[in-house]
């Protein structure tokens, strides 16, 4: 039985009167079993105590002493004196398991309440015996162990409900199903080993029936411990996957999808969600977010607010992330779940518009758990937590499931994360997001702040109620223009979009009232302009750079066709998704190398592998593509990461062995030291690295040679 971090509190006060009752306890039953004969029991005594060193894990988290069947056999076989000590020898091997065996973790107080339990329980199943003797003198070993199973399966499930309730608020009969499913198990390794047991006491062969009984109980508790370990290893493999997505993103999701899962794990019980289900909710909350890693990195890290296409492209995140758990799992359910846990209580959610009991339960529950994450980083106060739940119940969060967070389940839940090394520092929030989250907001966080202030002129343009758009002056945005604002209009929702016209750029704003829609219209061609020239200006001064310091070696594109421009014939290429990639592209590299130079073959080898490798580190996936041009060999790597940090290049030059975990690492300086030259172009949406071999010999017929076959069996 495990219990809350919050029941140990104030246990140093009670150390020395838990001892003295246990001391008292274990000499009591010494003294009442002192009648035993001892070479019977303490093979049962033995047996109980490995068997309760290793018990049966169970897959919703519980785990079962197996030692029931030894303190059970004690009490049908020897009386209740007898069974106590063997409860008394079973709670200390629990405990001792508990703390890990090591004295200064020992908790008397979680000791003595599982005694107490475990006592009750068996004085329970002891009655229920006496009782089966005066009705039935001659009752069967198997009608006994089921009698004594039951009842002490009974009392047990009755005192933790009510543990739970007193210590943690969860109702007595809180997925009292699932429970009951889970009491088979005990139930019919006692109804069939107890009786087997009682049965070899008076035979000279005992001892190897209790060995052989304990050997197939082992067996037993071995497969058990690999199912669920595999089970555990499936949502440990989650959370790595999750983690890696997260942290490519934006710091701000870093650690997101773990932390819902813990507090999906822990409220569940709280809402009495069937056991059997709650192992796949869990592992749904850890990847509920996976869709984010199909977006650009660009949507998480922008300054100001995002516009209505790139909130629509935001938007598409919980699809993607349907489709992908639908493929991962051939999960519906699963699938279903993620897909609609953007959903509202009031309707206005994403992407169906479901409105209350229409969207399904658990992402209702997913939502909640999402959003309680980012309440409880953000802010450190449990009472202000709790107010914004409230506030948003009945809005974005379902009522009955929001009336459930309180101070307590605050309490525990921050503990929880901490435990797990999750509880980092409250973050501000971030400056035109909400939790983490794309919306929209009015004009004073719009691109005018990132773009500069070098704007043209404004106009305010209105959709009247009757339908017709008033003071537009530019007839060729009128369809979007009007397009856009029925939207705000149906959805009552203020936004902003930028909207392209010939050789201008218009920024738009609107925002609907009383039936009407208000435009903002604002020409920010200049800002643009202003922004592409300042960009322009510091991307030469990065190509002066690193020119001078690589002298001549490394080339800065300021265009990816200037980049292109630069390829020669094609030969193969192969696309990197996974690890065993990295072999397989090196591989493809050397195929077109003549034997003759060892040394060129181990850089050009040793630059791809570096290539290949920073392609799965730093983005989720790319390709390597191989030319020829003038004898030399050249080698595209292209990724759709988030770019890489310029500033960071340069030091790579002169500084040896420097790294940069968010750019290019230190494969950059390995490339750097192996090819002739590079040339680089990245931004936003991804990076290009060319590298180029000279003096390559025979590189051209190696090409006619080998080339076709390499490009068909490497390239996918």
């Amino acid at each position: 039985m495990n219990l809350p971090p919050n029941a140990a509190k104030g246990k140093e006060l009670a150390y020395p009167f838990w001892a003295l009752a246990g001391f008292l306890y274990g000499a009591m039953l010494a003294v009442g079993a002192g009648q035993v004969p001892w070479r019977l029991v303490l093979p049962i005594l033995l047996l109980t105590l490995l068997l309760d060193l290793l018990p049966i894990r169970l897959i919703s988290g519980d785990e079962f002493g197996a030692g029931l069947i030894g303190f059970l056999s004690l009490l049908i076989g020897f009386g209740l004196y007898t069974a106590l000590l063997g409860v008394f020898i079973s709670s200390l091997a629990n405990e001792a398991r508990q703390c890990g065996f090591r004295p200064k973790a020992f908790d008397p107080v979680r000791w003595f309440a599982r005694l107490a339990v475990y006592t009750l329980s068996t004085c329970g199943a002891a009655l229920t015996l006496q009782g089966l003797h005066a009705l039935e003198a001659d009752s069967s070993l198997y009608v006994q162990a089921a009698a004594a199973a039951f009842a002490f399966k009974a009392v047990k499930m009755s005192l933790d409900a009510a543990m739970r309730r007193m210590l943690s608020d969860i109702a007595l009969l809180a997925d009292i199903r699932g429970r009951l499913r889970e009491a088979v198990i005990p139930i019919l390794l006692c109804i069939l080993v107890i009786p087997h047991f009682l049965g070899t006491l008076n035979r000279s062969d005992m001892v190897y029936q209790l060995a052989f009984t304990g050997l197939l109980l082992f067996f037993i508790l071995y497969f058990s411990s690999v199912y669920v370990r595999e089970v555990t290893g499936w949502r440990r493999t989650f959370e790595r996957f999750s983690l890696l997505f997260e942290s490519r993103l934006s710091p701000d999701l870093e650690g997101h999808g773990i932390r819902t899962g813990v507090i999906a794990d822990h409220l569940l019980d709280r809402f009495s969600y069937p056991r059997e289900k709650k192992r796949v909710l869990v592992q749904v909350a850890i990847q509920h977010d996976i869709g984010k890693s199909a977006l650009p990195a660009y949507l998480f890290n922008k300054r100001g607010a995002l516009s209505l296409s790139e909130e629509d492209e935001y938007r598409s995140h919980s699809e993607k992330g349907a489709d992908i758990i639908r493929t991962l799992t051939e999960d519906a359910r699963a699938s279903r779940w993620v897909r609609h846990h953007h959903e509202r209580w009031d309707g206005k959610g994403f992407p169906s518009g479901l409105k209350g009991k229409d969207i399904p339960y658990e992402s209702r529950i997913l939502a909640l758990c999402s959003r309680l994450d980012h309440l409880i980083r953000r802010e450190p106060d449990d009472e202000a937590v709790c107010r914004s739940v409230h506030k948003l119940s009945g809005r974005e969060l379902d009522p009955a499931l929001a009336s459930a967070v309180d101070t307590n389940l605050l309490q525990r839940l921050r503990e929880q994360l901490t435990q797990r090394g999750l509880m980092f520092l409250p973050i501000p929030e971030p400056e035109g997001k909400q939790a983490g989250e794309a919306h929209r907001t009015g004009p004073e966080s719009s691109a005018g702040n990132e773009q500069g202030s070098y704007v043209g002129a404004s106009v305010l343009l209105k959709l009247a109620s009757d339908g017709l758009l008033y003071g537009l002056e530019q007839p060729e945005l009128e369809a979007d223009i009007v397009r856009l604002a029925r939207r705000a209009q149906e959805e009552q929702s203020s936004f902003y979009e930028i909207l392209p016209c010939e050789k201008r750029t218009y920024e738009a704003h609107f925002y609907p009232e009383h039936g009407e829609v208000r435009i903002v219209l604002t020409d920010i061609t200049p800002a643009i302009a202003y922004r592409e020239k300042l960009h322009k200006e510091m991307m030469l001064s990065y190509r002066e750079i690193m020119s001078a310091l690589s002298s001549g070696k490394v080339s800065l594109c300021l265009t990816e066709r200037e980049l292109l421009e630069r390829l020669g014939e094609r030969l193969a290429a192969i696309q990197v998704a996974e690890r065993t990639d990295v072999g397989r592209s090196r591989d493809l590299a050397a195929g077109f190398m003549q034997p003759g130079d060892p040394k060129r073959i181990m850089q050009i080898k040793l630059a791809v592998s570096e290539a290949a490798t920073n392609v799965l580190k730093h983005a989720l996936g790319g390709e390597v593509t191989l030319f020829v041009r003038e004898q030399g060999l050249q080698v595209l790597v292209r990724d759709d990461g988030s770019g890489i940090a310029l500033h960071e290049l340069p030091k790579t030059f002169v500084v040896s062995g420097y790294s940069s975990k968010k750019s290019l690492g230190r494969g950059f300086g390995v490339m750097y030291a192996s090819a002739d030259r590079i040339f680089l172009y990245t931004d936003a949406k991804g990076t290009r690295v060319l590298l180029e071999f000279d003096g390559i010999q025979n590189l051209g017929e190696t090409v006619l040679q080998t080339g076709d076959v390499q490009a068909q069996g490497m390239s996918r």
